[in-house]
């Protein structure tokens, strides 16, 4: 099995990286798919373009751009460490890398929790089911390479590339975290790739970095903590996604009771079928244009509740929050009620929240730091900044704005915050 050069080297001019470089006809087909182009058509921060108005990168640059983190490591890897060995396991890594996402849909994580599905469960069924992305892996390399790739992003085999694309030092975050960060405008999600590459190495437990790199590798954990707890987490951006959350369960329960609602081809098996019962070409037919153009279709509905919820989002009228304490289900129930008092359900309008902003945990695996002799411990040992970093819990109760100011029709809450004393 050979390298297939394409004619001439081609480049995507990139915000974070540069340049994006592509050598492998293998890689330039797998980016011309109709399933890798539908990425461009999913943003990759979801409802984040509500709070942060640059936030409409793609999970097409994202993935483009993990492609080129793994390219990056696989370089450094191979000169320095002899690693991969074979052109098999390189290709392996770099397509685990760029199709780590096909199976994203629109405002995924979102919406996932309404139809119960996760979205690398379908990218592993579309590597081996769509046709197009499965001819091109078979072509270029052999009929088991589509199934080699899916086990990888499912963590069954292959253990080092498994490393390099899912644990707490990835190329998927890796990209991420800066693509996030100059999209957002912000500052404090930046660290130093292309040293954080230089210290790191393949090992038989994973990827290790070199100890005299700690400095470095805290610099990520930083930036990974801030992107989290100041962005990904944001309180505005948390509103958007429950209020997503609610358009599509309300939407459901009224299709599931036979109401008239208007309802696109696309999306029509996702309220009707199981999510395992959607096919790949079904699923590949969602984007978030498909999304966008039924919530405006749902602003004029005739379901009051729906109308009100997608005109929320629409027009960006989004849930307030106020931080609360760890509630009781007693204090839950009584504010439930004064919602349904005061002609809102509660159902749809109100939502007690829990956010867990990690710091450093170790989990299934930490970040190992080697020494000269090859000793490794996890940089938690090691590194008091990271030791301090601790996961902090914040309670909110997100619910409309008008209804936490206490204006018009909702003045007889107010001050319900003190009532309850939350």
């Amino acid at each position: 099995m050979a390298e297939w050069k394409v004619d001439k080297e081609k480049v995507f001019k990139d915000p974070v990286h540069d340049y994006i470089y592509v050598t492998d006809g293998l890689i330039w087909d797998l980016i011309n798919t109709r399933a890798f182009q539908r990425l461009r058509r999913i943003r990759q921060l979801g409802t984040s373009f509500l709070t942060y108005h640059g936030a409409e990168h793609s999970r097409f640059t994202h993935s483009l751009g993990t492609y080129e983190t793994m390219r990056k490591v696989l370089s450094h890897f191979e000169k320095n460490h002899g690693w991969p060995q074979d052109l098999r396991t390189k290709r392996l890594a770099l397509c685990a890398a760029l199709l780590h996402d096909i199976g994203h849909g629109p405002f995924s994580h979102t919406i996932e929790q309404v139809f119960k599905t996760h979205h690398e469960t379908w990218t592993q069924r579309i590597l081996v089911e769509d046709p197009d992305i499965l001819a091109v892996l078979t072509e270029h390399v052999d009929a088991e390479f589509a199934q080699d790739v899916a086990d990888v992003i499912a963590k069954k085999k292959h253990p080092l590339v498994v490393n390099l694309i899912s644990s707490q030092l990835d190329v998927d975050r890796m990209d991420y975290l800066l693509r996030d960060a100059v999209h957002t405008g912000v500052t404090y999600g930046t660290f130093e790739l292309e040293r954080l590459i230089r210290i790191m190495k393949p090992d038989q437990d994973g990827v290790v970095v070199k100890k005299k790199g700690m400095h470095t590798v805290e610099q990520y954990i930083l930036a990974r903590y801030f992107m989290y707890s100041q962005v990904y987490l944001h309180p505005v951006t948390i509103g958007s996604d429950v209020l997503l959350r609610r358009i599509f369960s309300r939407a459901k329960k009224l299709h599931d009771r036979g109401d008239q609602l208007f309802m696109p081809e696309e999306l029509r098996p996702f309220f009707e079928n199981r999510a395992e019962n959607v096919s790949v070409k079904e699923y590949l037919e969602v984007d978030e244009s498909v999304v966008m153009y039924t919530l405006e279709r749902w602003t004029s509905t005739e379901d009051a509740i729906l109308r009100d919820l997608a005109d929320r989002f629409v027009n960006r009228r989004l849930f307030g929050a106020v931080q609360s304490k760890e509630l009781k289900e007693v204090e839950r129930e009584q504010i439930r009620e004064m919602f349904r008092s005061n002609g809102l359900n509660p159902d749809y309008y109100l939502e007690f929240h829990k956010a867990v902003a990690g710091g450093y945990q170790l989990y299934s695996q930490g970040i190992k730091l080697v020494d000269d002799e090859g000793r490794k411990t996890d940089i938690s040992q090691d590194s008091g900044l990271v030791r301090s970093l601790q996961p902090e819990t914040k309670y909110r109760i997100y619910c409309p704005k008008e209804v936490l100011r206490g204006e018009g029709r909702y003045k007889p809450i107010r001050g319900w915050m003190e009532a309850f004393k939350i």
